[in-house]
């Protein structure tokens, strides 16, 4: 399973514990507020928990869980590069 979390937090400080939490836990930046990587429904619940204590009013996060299989079907757009992660490598930074 993959785990991907997506968010929109105002203040940097919050971001950057949010993200530091996030590595953590062992996933890893895939665009600029999206982290991904392996985990279970528990680790989005572990990821929830701490959400709570960074994420104010105003702010918004996105837990997903997808089987492996159904995030290599994702499509990707980098510029003008549209590809599906499977047809190519997609490394997580």
């Amino acid at each position: 399973m993959i785990v991907i979390v997506t968010y929109d937090i105002g203040e940097e400080k919050r971001r950057g514990k949010l993200r530091r939490f996030l590595r953590k836990m062992g996933l890893s930046r895939v665009n600029r507020s999206v982290y991904a990587g392996p985990g279970t429904s528990t680790t989005a619940q572990i990821i929830a928990e701490r959400a709570k204590e960074i994420v104010e009013e105003g702010d918004s996060l996105f837990i997903i869980v997808v089987r492996e299989d159904e995030y290599q079907r994702a499509h990707v757009f980098d510029g003008k590069d549209h590809y599906i992660v499977q047809e190519r490598r997609f490394e997580v930074y």
